[in-house]
């Protein structure tokens, strides 16, 4: 399997991020983890003129939420995120408080 590079772009504060390297192109919802933080995918683009593909993502932490632009925006991302978590024990689903682990599916 080859890896595809892609350049990560915050679409809160619009900045672009460090190129990083992925099994594959992720799709709306995934989780990225860049320097140390989390991220999910928003939407994903075209090849710029290096051939790297270009990723809209938004943080899972926001820091000044005032500041950003379109709040509903980053809520309707944030959500198809959300609708991919499974809380789960000893492999089975389980709810939030009684639980071994947290998988994004």
């Amino acid at each position: 399997m080859s890896k595809v590079q892609i350049r990560p772009y915050n679409v809160i504060d619009h900045t672009e991020l460090p190129v990083i390297t992925v099994d594959n192109i992720p799709v709306n919802g995934d989780p990225v983890e860049i320097e140390k933080e989390i991220y999910y995918t928003c939407e994903t683009g075209i090849h710029d003129s290096e051939g790297i593909r270009k990723v809209d993502v938004i943080p899972l932490v926001v820091k000044n939420p005032s500041r950003v632009a379109n709040i509903e925006d980053y809520l309707q991302c944030l959500s198809i995120a959300h609708r991919r978590v499974q809380f789960r024990k000893k492999n089975n689903i389980c709810d939030f408080n009684d639980c071994d682990e947290m998988v994004i599916s």
